[in-house]
């Protein structure tokens, strides 16, 4: 007894010991997980430390090289204020010294000049000998921004602009002066040339579809389709849509108008306290939406002079590294806008944004017509003198004044000839077994024994039961068929009075279709 005692107290306790050298190994496992994630969240923070530290070394050498261009860094900072002080209508700062050779100094010249409606054509003319391109980008945004969009000269959009990539792939700088073309501020020759650089690499494919998922069709008198003129009732229902979305976007007043948003942002120095002056530096500086005017117009100012550009490229590189945000953040003007097809594309389905989607719908509107001209034309092909029903085996013709009724009765007849007839087979069966059953119960019942009588009772009973089953899948069978001959005449009678409806009302769908297509012209040829 003794033995067994100890013997159990011993298992017991190495139960408690396996238990615990369980969790032991569970809470092992967990730490050095946990250890593994906090040694990769170290390396990578010591990393980033590292990275962060040897750019902010390199970025305080680059320093170093600019300390050269400090007129330059003032003709920066000079050319923000100008722009600042033209969109808020105070004075303008005064000027530092000149530099040579850089073409923001003249072009600055030439802004100021413009601006107060007497143009520099000397500021204008060297400018553009630095940096033609350059110069063009400036003095058009900077012009549009302003509210002088009069002032914008077609020559300097034409080479600011330039000539869309065969791929159909724009710059940063192309795309906003897209956007501020379609937002009015290059006035109505700066739109049109943007328009036609355009349509120059857009493609012709599924604009018409594009255009369907902006518009919604007008609901049709209810009543049956015909399968006859199904091509023809879609076609005039994508039509329907299409001339909506045409409808929506032109008929938009607002994009007849320059967009507000276009302004230049101004310095606002109201209400300005001294406790507040950090913030409101912070305000100043803050960076504008990256696909406006005024964004492109500090990325070109903040590039420099030619000699001190890809330092200057260089240093934000490496300002984004040590203070932590995405290197992507250091733009340039050529970075990727995308596909003109996938912008034109995000435009159109842009319905609070009414000036860029009439504008996508001008580029389009010659490389969609087409397509809305064969649409129309299956829309308007002519309704059938007369259809079909398939019933089985037999085709019913159907016209206006009702269905052939010669081929409408040998269809009936199919139907009815076969039905709740029963055959030799289906009646075999019953009447066997009532002979069988009272053979058995009056012969041998009678000469043997009376226990044949109850057997063939029995018979005689699953006969009768076979019978009643049989007469009524018979009645049940005459039903169908009578039910088919009923729809079959409700389909013919209903069939021919939508063919009748459609012919009938065949000038109104074409006086419709014609009026859709008419004013989709006028929209998309405006």
């Amino acid at each position: 007894m003794t033995d067994w005692w100890a013997e159990r107290r011993q298992n017991e306790q190495l139960e408690n010991l396996q238990s615990e050298m369980s969790y032991a190994r569970q809470e092992a496992s967990s730490l050095r997980s946990q250890l593994s994630r906090i040694q990769g969240s170290l390396q990578s923070r010591v990393d980033n430390l590292s990275r962060a530290f040897d750019a902010f070394v390199e970025l305080s050498d680059l320093r170093h090289e600019t300390a050269g261009f400090v007129h330059a860094a003032d003709l920066r900072r000079y050319a923000t204020r100008v722009l600042t002080a033209m969109a808020s209508s105070t004075e303008l700062p005064t000027a530092g010294a000149p530099v040579p050779q850089y073409w923001l100094d003249p072009a600055v010249a030439a802004l100021i000049s413009l601006h107060a409606s007497t143009p520099d054509e000397e500021a204008v003319s060297t400018a553009m000998k630095l940096d033609q391109r350059r110069t063009s980008i400036f003095l058009a945004l900077a012009l549009a921004a302003l509210g002088q969009r009069h002032q914008v000269r077609t020559e300097w959009l034409d080479v600011a602009f330039g000539v869309p990539a065969a791929d159909g792939e724009l710059t940063r700088a192309q795309r906003v002066l897209w956007t501020t073309a379609a937002r009015g501020g290059f006035g109505p020759e700066g739109l049109e040339l943007v328009v036609e650089r355009l349509q120059s690499v857009a493609s012709s494919d599924a604009w018409l579809t594009r255009l369907e998922t902006r518009g919604s069709a007008a609901p049709r008198p209810s009543g049956t389709r015909l399968k006859a003129t199904q091509v023809q009732d879609e076609a005039w229902t994508r039509l329907s849509r299409v001339r909506d979305a045409v409808e929506s976007i032109a008929g938009n007043t607002a994009a007849r108008e320059p967009d507000p948003a276009l302004s230049y942002p101004e310095e606002r120095k109201s209400d300005r306290t001294p406790d507040d002056a950090k913030s409101s530096r912070r305000d100043a500086d803050a960076e504008p939406d990256q696909n406006s005017a005024a964004a492109i117009l500090r990325l070109l100012i903040s590039e420099g002079s030619e000699p001190e550009r890809e330092t200057l490229a260089r240093i934000a590189v490496l300002r984004a590294q040590v203070t932590g945000t995405p290197e992507s953040e250091a733009r340039t003007l050529d970075d990727p806008a995308g596909t003109v097809d996938a912008l034109l594309t995000e435009d159109l389905g842009l319905s609070a944004e009414p000036h860029l989607s009439a504008t996508a719908l001008r580029v389009v509107g010659p490389l969609v017509l087409p397509a809305v001209e064969e649409l129309a034309q299956v829309a308007e092909q002519p309704g059938p003198a007369q259809v079909s029903i398939e019933n089985g085996k037999h085709t019913v013709t159907i016209r206006p004044d009702g269905p052939d009724q010669l081929e409408l009765s040998k269809a009936t007849t199919s139907l009815t000839a076969a039905a709740g007839v029963a055959t030799t087979g289906q009646r075999a069966m019953p009447l066997g077994l009532l002979i069988g059953g009272a053979v058995v119960a009056i012969g041998l019942g009678m000469l043997l024994h009376w226990f044949w009588i109850v057997v063939g009772l029995v018979v005689m009973g699953f006969g009768l039961n076979s019978y009643v089953s049989l007469r009524r899948a018979l009645t049940a069978d005459r039903n169908r068929a009578a039910g088919e001959v009923t729809n079959l005449n409700d389909r013919c009678t209903t069939t021919a009075t939508a063919l009748k409806t459609y012919l009938d009302n065949t000038d109104s769908r074409l006086t419709a279709i014609t009026t859709d297509l008419t004013t989709i012209r006028q929209h998309l040829a405006a």
